[in-house]
Order: structure tokens, then sequence, then C-alpha cells
């Protein structure tokens, strides 16, 4: 793991703006509460635009949009959204206890779908937006996406967390064990959000010892969810943690053990699993269904070492898009090798712009540094039998 510092100066300039959306989207003549939106550039009518969104899960990791070369040529348009909403945190806590179930119900990923496309339609009227996701906030930008096809002209995910495709396809869990480590369940999957295994050499995977020393010198500034124990009054990112386990639960390996992701986010959960199972209230997930009715050109750039999901869910994902490109870097799921690479940056921002020539120019940079991830090793991978 190749440990990179950023420092973001935050320009003065950038526009922030509030929205009114409904409180519970599905409730007819629902009043209405603020979330904020800001531009990251000057907003610009003529232009096209791309929303990226904030999420409670990436929060604890990642600022990824604050470590990228954004193009002029198109207008960024960050949603904040109804996790940092003051007046839904107080509605939940009305009774003097939380209401997990109604957390469920105003943070879920549905909800905030449904928040993006009334700032689409207030923004942008009938013009379609170009998304941008990464890790949890790429999941939830692809449910948005299942809800509104015809609204987005491109989209681009990076490392998106569909751990509901790598349960029904059972394949293996990417966690990790060190039988010679305490480390705690969080530390675990903190360890396998940042680690860059090389999956190339023959024989069993290679982990280089810098590669924990860093992690185990570093945890503390990398963050991430075991320095991030108190959730209780957290409901976004509860919310977002119950929906990427019950996205995993029911998932067992090979050699039928459970899933160490699955078991901490359950854990940081618990209190809206003790209401989902008391209660049985409805869950939202994606219709995959609807992503085949997508008719614009998707783009998945995943890390061919990811730990934190297997990374073979990305090339399934990208079955689902009839106009779609797939691009697996020699990178984990935290991505600090390729984000201190400028042909990465420059190749995100060709796809962003759909610049042909930018893509061959960065593309072939990014192979001369040997950081594309071409093909697996015959047996690295065998999909698992139907029955």
């Amino acid at each position: 793991m190749r440990l990179v510092l950023f420092f973001v100066f935050v320009s003065a300039s950038l526009q922030a703006q509030s929205f009114l959306v409904p409180y519970n989207h599905l409730l007819p003549d629902s009043r209405k509460i603020e979330i904020q939106v800001t531009c990251l550039n000057e907003f610009d009518a003529a232009r096209e635009t791309v929303f990226l969104l904030e999420d409670a899960f990436d929060d604890l990791y990642l600022p990824f949009y604050e470590l990228l070369d954004f193009p002029e040529s198109s207008n960024f348009v960050l949603i904040k959204g109804r996790k940092d909403s003051e007046e839904l945190k107080r509605g939940l806590l009305l009774s003097g206890r939380p209401d997990y179930e109604l957390a469920y119900k105003l943070y879920n990923q549905d909800q905030v779908a449904r928040d993006i496309e009334v700032i689409r339609q207030e923004l942008l009227g009938d013009e379609q937006v170009v998304l941008l996701g990464y890790s949890s906030a790429a999941m939830v930008l692809q449910h948005y996406l299942s809800l509104y096809p015809q609204h987005v002209s491109r989209m681009i995910s990076v490392n998106p967390l569909v751990f509901d495709i790598q349960k029904n396809l059972s394949f293996p869990s990417s966690g990790l064990s060190f039988s010679d480590l305490k480390l705690s369940g969080e530390q675990q999957v903190d360890f396998s959000y940042y680690a860059n295994f090389n999956r190339e050499k023959k024989g069993r995977k290679s982990l280089s010892k810098d590669n924990l020393n860093d992690f185990l010198t570093f945890q503390d500034v990398l963050t991430g969810l075991a320095t991030n124990q108190d959730t209780a009054s957290n409901f976004p990112l509860m919310v977002r943690l119950f929906e990427h386990a019950i996205a995993l639960s029911g998932f067992q390996d090979s050699l039928n053990k459970s899933n160490l992701s699955l078991e901490v986010m359950k854990k940081m959960s618990s209190p809206l699993w003790n209401a989902y199972q008391s209660s049985n209230f409805d869950f939202y997930g994606t219709n995959y269904d609807r992503l085949l009715e997508f008719e614009g050109k998707m783009t998945l750039i995943g890390g061919a070492f990811d730990q934190l999901i297997y990374s073979k869910s990305y090339d399934v994902l990208a079955e689902y898009y009839s106009n779609s490109t797939l691009l697996l870097l020699k990178d984990g799921h935290g991505l600090q090798q390729a984000l201190s690479l400028p042909s990465f940056k420059e190749l995100l921002n060709a796809f962003i712009t759909n610049d042909t020539a930018g893509k061959i120019s960065a593309y072939k940079k990014m192979s001369d540094e040997n950081f594309i991830f071409e093909k697996y090793d015959d047996g690295a991978f065998k999909v698992p039998p139907l029955f």
C-alpha cells in the first residue's frame, strides 16, 4: 500500500445551494425538508452536468471527489444530501428514544435517489445528467439509475459496492484474517479496504510486509470503521451499513465460514437489525432488470486486487449494460496507488467528458506504467456451479 497524503484547498467561490425535497417521498403531499448541494465549479447551463454524491459510509474513508481534478468543460454538482439534515435527526428522537424503523425509511438509498431526481429536475429540467460515483455512493447512484434510466446519459462507477452480486453468485469472501495478529473485526475490514494484494503471482496471494506495516502504523490517520465506533447517533451511517449488510446476509463462502464484513456491519447497525427482525419493514434494493433499460454509456472501473468486495463482481455487473466498458486496475478498493497517478485522473476525466482521444492517450500511459489489469490467471476464477 502506497500511503499518499493530500492537502485540499477548497475555493471560496464554490456555490452552495439548498433544495427542498419531500420528507418522505412515499407519503403523498409530504412536507419538505432542505438538503444541501454544492457546485464544485461555476455552474453554466450550457455545459453538461455531472452529479456526485456524498455518502455516510464513504465519509469514513476516502474523500474521493476532493482528490480529483475536474475539467472545466462540465458542471460538477456535489449532492451532500439528507444525511446532514438536522431536521430529520430531530424527528427520529421526538419520543425521547431513537426510532430506528423510521430512520431506515428516511435515510435509505431509495429516498436519496428520489432526492437526486428532484434536484435534477430543478437544475436541468429535461436535460440528462452524467453520474460519477465511488464505492458506497456508486451503489446509491446505481439505484437512482435503476429508477430513472432515461434521465442519465452516462455513468462512471468506480469500485461500486455491489455486495448483492457477490452474494447471489456465491463469490468467495474477500475478507482477510491474520492468525498471528489481534486485529478487531473492524480493523480487518478497514485493512481489506486499504490493502493491495498481488494476485498475479503464482500460488497464494502475495502480501508485502510494507502493506500491513503501513496500515498498522497509519490506521488512525487513514480512519475507517475501527475509529468510528459511535454509530448510535449517526443514523445515515447506520442505515447504509444495514443496507450493505442485508445485501450480504445469508452469504457463506466455500469453506462455510461467515463473512467478516457482514458480521461487522450487522454489529454496527444492530439496532436497525433488531427493528427489522421485529417488524419486517420493507427493504428497498436495486432492481437489476431496470438497469437493462439504460441506453447510455456505463463505465466501470474496478480494483482487481479489491479485498473489500470480490472484484469479479464488477465483471458480472458489466454484463447488465448493453453499452459498457470495464477497466480493471492493479489496485485495491481504496485506490491509494491509482489516485497518485496523473494518468488515472486523465483517464477518469476522459470518461467524464467522453473524449475518445483522451481515453486512448491516458490508457496508453497507464499501460506503460503497468497499471492495467488485463486478465485473470488460468484457474484464478471459476464460476460456481448453479446448484
